[in-house]
Formats: structure tokens, sequence, C-alpha cells
């Protein structure tokens, strides 16, 4: 933990006055307007062409953006830290909290701002951890809560989904093997009882009649 705050402690010293407040101004805008969904065609030009995508600038206004919406509080959002930085682009994460009354939590986000002709302007913006709202049980809801892994049945009990689906993915080869095994047994089995009809015989068995042979038969006869 010590070593991350020193990380970033040194990431921040990077970034100058100037582009702090440009990008302080960028956040503010893309919040306010694409995050509240608030008159969200105003956070159109701040974000990069990367994220819009095929967005077009109608589609975003009547409310098709690629932008987690959310209620936050406030209308200046200056407190995110620096988590990398590079000479055109800046990794951070910020906090947001809900307005009053929203019956939600507060939302950790982990974006990036990229400088393009000299704007700083939103490359990413995307949630990493969404805490209990107040009053409620304490819990936080990650990235890694999205990914399949172990469920519980009604009485609380743990179960291993993976497990059980994977006993039921072995049934089509038990049942391949087991096919194979009875074609090995009788196939030994023919074997055996030919054997036992030569010893009884003396000798090999006899040769078709000339009848049974084919014409080629015939004619090198």
């Amino acid at each position: 933990m010590l070593a991350l705050t020193l990380a970033g402690t040194a990431n921040a010293a990077r970034l100058s006055a100037r582009d702090r407040a440009a990008i302080n101004h960028t956040l503010d805008m893309f919040v306010n307007y694409g995050v509240k969904r608030h008159q969200v065609v105003n956070a159109y030009d701040f974000v990069t062409p990367d994220m819009r995508g095929d967005v077009t600038r109608k589609q975003w206004s009547h409310g098709a953006l690629p932008v987690y919406p959310y209620p936050a509080r406030g209308t200046r959002f200056h407190g995110w830290t620096v988590q990398e930085v590079s000479r055109n682009e800046v990794g951070f994460q910020l906090i947001l909290m809900p307005q009053k009354g929203s019956g939600q939590g507060s939302i950790a986000f982990l974006g990036a701002v990229r400088r393009i002709h000299g704007r700083w302007l939103v490359d990413s913006f995307n949630p990493a951890a969404i805490f209990a709202p107040e009053g409620s049980r304490a819990h936080v809801v990650g990235t890694n809560d999205f990914m399949p892994g172990p469920q519980t049945d009604s009485g609380g009990a743990r179960v291993n989904v993976s497990r059980v689906r994977g006993f039921y993915g072995f049934v089509p080869f038990l049942v391949f093997g087991f096919i194979l095994l009875v074609i090995a047994i009788f196939a030994g089995l023919a074997v055996i009882r030919h054997r036992r009809y030569v010893a009884a015989q003396g000798g090999p068995l006899p040769p078709l009649p000339l009848r049974f042979r084919g014409r080629g038969s015939r004619r090198g006869a």
C-alpha cells in the first residue's frame, strides 16, 4: 500500500499545474453532463473519438452514449488520484459520492484522459468498485464479482459449479470408452474361437469352392 501511494505521488508530481487544471475542467464537464445524464450532448466534445466509437452527436444527445450513468453529488470532481502518467495520457481513479435520496452507494471509477491537439479528453471511464449505500450492510461489489466462481445454495452452503459441470463433461468419454471395451472383448473372443477351430481341424480353414471365386480366379486357373 505504501509503495502504491508513493508511486501515485511520484506520478502526480509529473503533472504540471496547467495540465491538472485542464483535466479538472474536462472531468467536471464529463461527469456533470455525461455521467449524470444532464444535457448529455455537452459531454460529447470532452471524450476521445475512440470512446465515442460509431456514436454520432445526435445519437449521443438522445442518450446512446457509452458512459456509465450515476447520480453524482456536487459539481466539482477534482479529487482524482493519479495511477500512471505518460506524455499524452493519464490514468486516474475517481470516487464519486451519490446524491442524497438516490439510494445508491459511492462508486470508484478507473479512467484515463488523453491529450489530443492540446486538449485533455476522456478516453475511458469504468466502475471498478461499487460500495453499499449508507445504512445498509457494508459490502463492496468489484469487477471480480461479475466473474464465474463459487456460488451458494438456498441454505447458504457453497456449491462449486465448475466441479459439478466438469463431472458431466466426462460422461461422453466414459460411454465412448465402454463401447471400445466391448468391441475389444468381442474381437478377442473371435480370435480365440478361430484358434480353437484351427486346432480342432488340424489346419487352416479350407479354400472356397470354385463357384464362389471371382472371374479373375477362373482365368488364372
